[in-house]
C-alpha cells in the first residue's frame, strides 16, 4: 500500500482511478486502498472505480460508499442485458457508464436503458493493443491509419450516437486524448518529482547519460567514480549520469570496455526508452 501513496505523491495526483481486471474480485484490498488514500490526502482527493456488473450487489456498493469512493463507472455488456438492472442500486456515489465504442455493435438499447439511472456515459474509442491476447484483427477490425491505435469506424460511430442522443450527458474519449494528452501530462508531472540532479526534463521524458558494461554494477560504479559521480540503476543494470559527463568521458569509458550512451526515457517506473544514442 505504501507504493500507492508514494506514486500518488510523486505524480502530484489530485485523485485516482481504480481499475483491473475487476477491483471487486479483491474487495478488501480495494477498500483498504480507498481508505488509505482518503486518510493520507483528505476527502477532496477524488477516487473513481471501474467495474463490470458481475460482482456488483447492494452490500459491495455500500462498503465502497462507506470507504469513501466518490464515483463508480460501470462496464455494461451491450449484448447481454440480464445484469443491467444493477446500475439502479441506490448510492450517494456518482454513477456512470463507460464502454468502448465498437463499430457494428448497437449501443442504442443500452443508452436508452441507462439514461435515467446514471449521471454520465463515457464512450471510449476502441483501441488496438500490442498484446498476444489481442484478437481484434481476427475479428476484422483494423486501425484507422498506420500511426494510430484507434480502430477504424469507432470515432464515426461515437459521433453518430452523440447526435442521436443530444439530451444525454455523453462524453467521447479518443485514443489520442488518453495516450498523448492525459497519460503524458501525468508522466510530465511525475518527471518533475523523480528527476535526479543529472537529468534533463523534457516534458514527460528524462534525458541522461547511461553506461553499460559486462562487469557487475558495484565494480563499474567504483571504476567510473574515479572519473565522475554516477548512480547505480539496478532496474536496467547500468550506471546513470549527466549527458554532459557521458559525452566528456566517452573515450575513456570505451577504452576500459564500457558502452556510453545518451538516452531519452519516459519518467515511468519501467523507464520506457524513447531514444538512445551510442557514443
Amino acid at each position: 500500500m505504501n507504493d500507492i501513496i508514494e506514486e500518488a505523491k510523486i505524480s502530484d495526483a489530485k485523485g485516482c482511478g481504480i481499475t483491473g481486471g475487476d477491483p471487486l474480485t479483491k474487495l478488501d484490498r480495494t477498500l483498504d486502498a480507498i481508505r488509505l488514500l482518503k486518510k493520507t490526502f483528505g476527502t477532496h482527493f477524488h477516487i473513481h472505480l471501474y467495474t463490470p456488473l458481475d460482482l456488483v450487489d447492494e452490500e459491495k456498493i455500500k462498503k465502497l460508499e462507506d470507504a469513501g469512493l466518490d464515483e463508480i463507472r460501470f462496464h455494461l455488456d451491450a449484448d447481454d442485458e440480464k445484469l443491467w438492472h444493477k446500475i439502479k442500486i441506490p448510492t450517494r456515489m456518482v454513477k456512470g457508464v463507460e464502454v468502448p465504442c465498437i463499430p457494428k455493435k448497437d449501443l442504442r438499447k443500452m443508452l436508452t436503458f441507462v439514461r435515467d439511472h446514471v449521471a454520465f456515459i463515457n464512450l471510449n474509442e476502441l483501441e488496438y493493443a500490442d498484446a498476444p491476447q489481442n484478437k481484434l484483427a481476427e475479428l476484422g477490425f483494423t486501425t484507422k491509419d498506420e500511426l494510430s491505435y484507434g480502430i477504424a469506424g469507432s470515432e464515426e460511430f461515437a459521433l453518430e450516437l452523440l447526435k442521436e442522443f443530444p439530451t444525454l450527458n455523453i462524453h467521447y474519449c479518443t485514443t489520442r486524448l488518453k495516450n498523448s494528452v492525459q497519460m503524458m501530462n501525468r508522466i510530465a508531472l511525475r518527471a518533475k518529482h523523480v528527476k535526479q540532479p543529472y537529468d534533463i526534463v523534457k516534458g514527460p521524458a528524462l534525458i541522461r547519460g547511461a553506461i553499460y558494461g559486462d562487469e557487475d554494477l558495484e565494480t563499474m560504479h567504483t571504476v567510473v567514480e574515479k572519473l565522475f559521480h554516477n548512480d547505480i540503476d539496478t532496474l536496467k543494470k547500468r550506471l546513470l549520469c549527466s549527458k554532459q559527463q557521458v559525452i566528456k568521458f566517452a573515450k575513456q569509458l570505451k577504452k576500459i570496455g564500457y558502452r556510453p550512451e545518451i538516452v531519452e526515457e519516459l519518467a515511468t517506473y519501467d523507464q520506457f526508452e524513447i531514444e538512445s544514442q551510442a557514443l
